[in-house]
């Protein structure tokens, strides 16, 4: 990856205006010529102890001793690393980025990603666009209003609707200046098998869920049919160049401020889960699209906040996917909680049910998941003999050695002992 130039870093650092910065993020008041008070946004406080120095680009908090410069700022309450916060703060105050000593090929990938972003970003703006003035995605607004997902939510999410017509996405973007290359590229378009050469959208009468990487930049789409027949049910864009769906988390660029605030993160597995958190005021909720967890989407998990509530759906599957995700964040500053839900429920499911303030509530109420795998386990033996006992304790065993010393430790192994008779 190329590395920016120390002269852009500085001017971005020079271009940051540290008062509008931090304002997103608390009130802040002049103590001075070059003196600025406000709450700390980075622990509860009544007090003002948090201080800014706009001239110097720099703040500290005299309560909890947090500290630093915009870029710290950015890292610390956007979920970003160094390099992203760098583009991000770039990108608000107007700073154009150089890179350094790169060479030609490295310099034609990179406008070559650039264009294909810039392509993707337009079709995305296309499709929500066409979600909310067409007469053709009036079935689509009506489906996304019974589930209950407000406007406000679906435009915060870019949500579209790709029109029947099967070349209106290639028509738009030729337009626009792109190339037929670039749109099967980014996998918006696909050729025909039955016509030789000829190629058609690859998305049609569809709901549109684009996907982006954690600065909002759309890498690709998660599409919903919208008739009875249409297969798959879920359509996603390709692998490519620039879409991987393991390294992806639907939200991300949504939920990763509020992540960061919080230091939580809330993990789900749809599109619509995900949508319907945000729509209870659960600001924090990303989506795993029904995969997996994966390495790279652990540590994009991460580098946004440092406890991790597993919302899956509360079926077999869903519990196993959770083991699977334990094991995957097993070395990383990850702390794994599970939020409990009925069994045969999703959020969204229960959302419906149950109302938003009962499922804020069940987050608020999650457990340690080696208390969650402890149950699991316990539930799915045969206790009836010893022999089945002993295979539970061997399963339990490397659950509980991973739990240090604590109360949380003695209470399991008094559940064990009292499911198990021992």
């Amino acid at each position: 990856m190329s590395r920016y130039t120390s002269d852009s870093r500085d001017r971005v650092r020079d271009a940051v205006d540290m008062i509008a910065l931090v304002g997103t993020r608390t009130e802040l008041r002049r103590a001075g010529a070059n003196s600025y008070f406000g709450r700390c946004p980075f622990h509860d406080e009544r007090t003002p102890s948090f201080h800014v120095s706009p001239e110097e680009k720099l703040y500290h908090c005299f309560g909890c001793g947090e500290s630093g410069d915009p870029f710290d700022f950015v890292m610390q309450t956007e979920g970003l690393d160094f390099r992203g916060a760098l583009e991000a703060l770039a990108d608000r105050f107007g700073v154009t980025l150089e890179v350094e000593d790169e060479d030609p090929a490295a310099r034609a990938q990179r406008e070559r990603r650039e264009r294909l972003h810039a392509l993707l970003d337009r079709a995305a703006n296309y499709y929500m666009r066409y979600l909310w003035a067409s007469s053709e995605a009036a079935r689509a607004r009506a489906y996304l209003a019974r589930r209950g997902i407000g406007e406000a939510t679906l435009r915060a999410f870019r949500v579209g609707y790709a029109p029947s017509a099967w070349d209106r996405m290639l028509v738009a973007s030729r337009q626009a200046g792109f190339s037929e290359e670039e749109l099967l590229a980014a996998g918006l378009a696909q050729r025909s098998r039955q016509r030789p050469g000829a190629v058609y959208d690859r998305f049609r009468e569809r709901i549109m869920f684009p996907l982006a990487n954690a600065r909002g930049r759309v890498v690709g789409f998660g599409a919903r049919a919208m008739r009875d027949n249409q297969r798959p049910k879920y359509l996603n864009t390709s692998e490519g160049e620039v879409f991987h769906k393991g390294s992806q988390l639907f939200g991300i660029d949504v939920a990763r401020r509020a992540a960061a605030r919080a230091g939580a993160i809330v993990l789900a597995e749809g599109y619509m889960d995900v949508l319907a958190l945000h729509e209870a005021g659960i600001p924090n909720a990303v989506g795993v699209m029904g995969t997996s967890l994966t390495e790279e989407q652990a540590r994009e998990l991460e580098r946004t906040a440092r406890t991790l509530l597993l919302a899956l759906d509360a079926d077999r599957a869903g519990q196993e996917a959770m083991v699977r995700a334990a094991r995957i964040a097993a070395g990383r500053n990850l702390e794994l909680r599970v939020v409990e839900l009925p069994e045969g429920r999703d959020p969204a499911d229960l959302i419906a049910e149950e109302g938003a303030a009962a499922v804020r509530e069940r987050v608020a109420r999650s457990i340690p998941f080696a208390s969650f795998h402890v149950t699991t386990i316990l539930d799915r033996a045969d206790l009836r003999d010893a022999e089945g006992k002993d295979r539970a304790l061997a399963a339990l065993g490397p659950v509980i050695a991973r739990v240090p010393p604590s109360v949380l430790r003695e209470e399991l192994i008094d559940r064990i002992a009292d499911r198990l008779g021992l």
